[in-house]
């Protein structure tokens, strides 16, 4: 009878044992997928926030301060903030028609981070959307 209830503790401890090894794996392995999936989430808000900024700047008349606001009132409604923009000609209202006009948004990643776990794991140190439209013509 106690040769049974010992070899039964000795089930349990072994399991114990394997279940102290595999679970900090198991967990890292979850948060990591957490993590780089809100690091694809939030590339693709910022290339989407680029294009509504080239959509902006493809317009005839759209200033260089049109499209800053444009891509500044999207950030804000995905909660982005410190960005860097650039638009490239500087001024799309001097833009040619057919002139590619391009808006890039990047963000330092600490500034979007969820879990923060930059120090345990490969992350970018920033993120990029980038968008490219053509100068329409004038009415």
């Amino acid at each position: 009878m106690k040769t049974q209830k010992l070899w039964n503790l000795g089930i349990r401890g072994a399991e114990t044992v394997e279940m102290v090894l595999v679970l900090p794996v198991f967990v890292a392995l979850l948060f990591s997928g957490f993590e780089y999936g809100w690091a694809v989430l939030k590339i693709i808000q910022l290339d989407h926030v680029a294009s509504i900024g080239a959509r902006v700047a493809a317009l005839s008349g759209s200033t260089n301060s049109d499209v800053q606001n444009s891509v500044n009132s999207a950030l804000s409604d995905v909660g982005i903030a410190g960005t860097t923009i650039t638009i490239s000609p500087q001024d799309p209202a001097n833009a040619v028609f057919g002139t590619p006009i391009v808006v890039m948004v990047e963000t330092p990643y600490s500034q979007v981070q969820l879990l923060g776990l930059s120090s345990f794991m490969p992350l970018p140190t920033s993120l990029k959307g980038r968008a490219s439209m053509v100068k329409e013509p004038e009415p």
